[in-house]
Parts: C-alpha cells; sequence; structure tokens
C-alpha cells in the first residue's frame, strides 16, 4: 500500500502492528519476523528498509534533497512500524520478562499457537509447489533447529562484541521464525542489554518522579552497551535487507517455503513444557556449571553459601505434560488463543483487501 492512500487509521494500525512486533522481539524463541508476515507488512517492511539503506537515499541526503525525501521515500510506514516497536520494548519488556519467568509455560503456549497459525497462513503465499519449495521448507527447519537448540556462550561485554551481536541479532529479527532476542540470549548479552533497557526506563521514570539517579558509570554504561547494540542493528539491517529483498525479487517462492521452514524449526524452542537438564550458578566470581536432576544437592549447596547467586539455564529437554491439571488447561488455552488471534488477523486483512480492490 502506497503512502497517498494510508490514511490515519491505517497508520495506527501499522503502530499496532509495530507493538506486536516490538513484543514478540523481547520473547526469546520468537521473531519479530514472524510477526510481520502474519500481518502482511513483511515484505513492504523489507522494500522499505532497503531504500533508507541505497545509495540513491544517501545521494538525496548530501545533496540536502529533504523535500524529495519527504515525498519518495516510505519514511512514514518506516516511522509507523517504529514507534510501535520502540513503544513496546519500552513498555512490555519488563511485563514480558515477567511472564516468561513466572509462566513460561502459558506464555510459551501462547507463541506456539500463533506460529502454527502463522505457519499455515504463510503457505497460501507460495504460488506454485515444486520440488525446490519443499527443499526450501526442509533447509530452513533445519537450520532454525540447530539454532534453537544451541547451548547459550559466555562472550565478553565489549563496544565491539555488542557491535557484532547487533548485526547478528538485528538480521534474525526481521527472518521469521528465528528469534533476535534468542540469538542474544546465545551469545551470553540477553541479560545485560534487557537489564540496559529497564535501567533506562527506571532511571526515566524516576527523573520524572523526582527520584535520585543511578550513578553516573552505571547509566554511561546502559546507554554505551545500547549504542553499540544500536549501531549495530543499523549496519546490518541495512546490508540485509538488500539480499532479502533481491531474493525475493529472484526466487520469491523458495524464499517463502524457506522462511516457513525457519518458523516450523523454531516452534521445537516454543514447546511449552521444558524440563531444565542445565543451568549455571554465579556469585562474586565463584561459578559452577549444574547437571540436574543428578546434581540437585550440589546446587543446594552453592545456593546455601551464596543466597545472592544468579542462576542461568543452560540447557532445556522438551517434555510431554506431567499433569493435566488446571495449569495444563490454562496453557492450552493461551495456545488456541494465539491460534486465533492470527486466523481473525488473517481474516480480516483479507476482507479489507477485498473491499479496496472492489473500491478500485
Amino acid at each position: 500500500m502506497k503512502n497517498s492512500v494510508r490514511g490515519i487509521s491505517d497508520y495506527l494500525k501499522l503502530v499496532i502492528s509495530g507493538i506486536v512486533m516490538g513484543a514478540a522481539n523481547v520473547i526469546p524463541g520468537v521473531s519479530g519476523g514472524t510477526m510481520a508476515f502474519i500481518l502482511g507488512i513483511y515484505e513492504e517492511l523489507i522494500a522499505s528498509i532497503k531504500k533508507f539503506a541505497s545509495t540513491e537515499f544517501f545521494r538525496m541526503l548530501v545533496k540536502l534533497e529533504f523535500k524529495k525525501i519527504y515525498n519518495t521515500m516510505p519514511w512514514q510506514f518506516l516511522l509507523a512500524i517504529g514507534i510501535g516497536v520502540l513503544t513496546a520494548i519500552a513498555s512490555l519488556a519488563k511485563i514480558l520478562s515477567f511472564s516468561l519467568k513466572n509462566y513460561p509455560e502459558i506464555t510459551f503456549a501462547f507463541f506456539f499457537g500463533l506460529i502454527i497459525a502463522s505457519i499455515l497462513m504463510v503457505l497460501k503465499m507460495v504460488k506454485k509447489w515444486r520440488i525446490s519449495t519443499g527443499l526450501g521448507i526442509f533447509i530452513g527447519a533445519v537450520i532454525a533447529f540447530l539454532v534453537v537448540t544451541l547451548v547459550p556462550v559466555e562472550t565478553p561485554q565489549t563496544w565491539w562484541n555488542l557491535f557484532l551481536c547487533g548485526i547478528i541479532i538485528i538480521c534474525a529479527m526481521i527472518l521469521p521464525g528465528i528469534s533476535g532476542s534468542f540469538l542474544l540470549l546465545i551469545l551470553g548479552q540477553y541479560k545485560y542489554v534487557l537489564g540496559a533497557v529497564n535501567l533506562l526506563i527506571s532511571a526515566g521514570m524516576g527523573l520524572l518522579k523526582g527520584e535520585k539517579l543511578p550513578d553516573a558509570d552505571v547509566l554511561f554504561n546502559a546507554v554505551s552497551t545500547l549504542m553499540w547494540i544500536s549501531a549495530g542493528c543499523v549496519i546490518g539491517l541495512g546490508t540485509f535487507s538488500h539480499f532479502l529483498n533481491w531474493l525475493f525479487k529472484k526466487f520469491h517462492d523458495i524464499t517463502v517455503a524457506t522462511l516457513i521452514g525457519f518458523m516450523i524449526g523454531s516452534l521445537w524452542k516454543l514447546w511449552p513444557w521444558q524440563k531444565i537438564t542445565e543451568v549455571i550458578l554465579r556469585s562474586h566470581g565463584d561459578m559452577l556449571h549444574v547437571s540436574l536432576p543428578a546434581e540437585r544437592i550440589k546446587m543446594k549447596a552453592f545456593m546455601l553459601l551464596h543466597p545472592q547467586a544468579s542462576e542461568k539455564t543452560l540447557v532445556t529437554q522438551n517434555i510431554l505434560p506431567q499433569t493435566f491439571d488446571h495449569s495444563f488447561f490454562i496453557a492450552a488455552a493461551a495456545a488456541v488463543t494465539g491460534f486465533a488471534m492470527v486466523i481473525i488477523m488473517e481474516k480480516y486483512a483479507s476482507a479489507k483487501d477485498e473491499t479496496i480492490e472492489k473500491g478500485a
């Protein structure tokens, strides 16, 4: 849809789409690209990013042709999406972190149902099925499965590493099925980056209330962290959008099929019922790698000696539900809700497209 035919209600919907994408990107295992696919804005999103990452845009910028930029570039579309994404990250980061920590089964069940419905919807985007498209689904599923089963590693919080992490995660965030947040978790930076976001949000809220700001060093570290991550995201997004746009133009069906495969493979990570099998405990430089349940006694002993120790999950194992109590049915209801939301959104989008076509 061109900017010229979009009204206020259309841009409001794009903001809401951005909120959905931003919320998804906070959850390890869910991709904002998947949400863009569901909402029917994925290809326009990639094409719009590509235009801003083009030599034509930089030429107009250097020549100070701001009127031409205003009239020809899809800034309204990206601004609406960007406002939604930033709103979600600023307002939902703590809520989603709380939900993931305290209600993991329900949270994962919701997104599991949502992704299954998304796969069914996106299958319609393949115009002609061939052996190559089937192979694309298989390869995409295998790649996504291998990614989501990786064990988190420890990496330094240096500027160059944060910059590289930004490049990596932004590419994942715009790929359906591969979660940028999960890759950030794999790279050992998830809690560090999310902590910086939450610190700045809390500092901003505290400033409005007249409260004392955190130490300058702490604030600078948080700002620096997000600055280097953002710089990597900008570079990675500009480069990767060109590649994706080219793939859609030259190999549309194979590209869509591979992205469907990514979503199928990511379902392994989103299975609601998981058992933690390996964790790492840390406290003031002391560290303990624990395999569960065999070393649970060792874990309890460490926690007694270090009550403030932090716990980090390394490996989980998918299991069948152990009981069919109220928690199982709540999780099942969450999965059905996620599934139904996608179907309803798709039906609404289809009905709107038909109305536009008849009007034209």
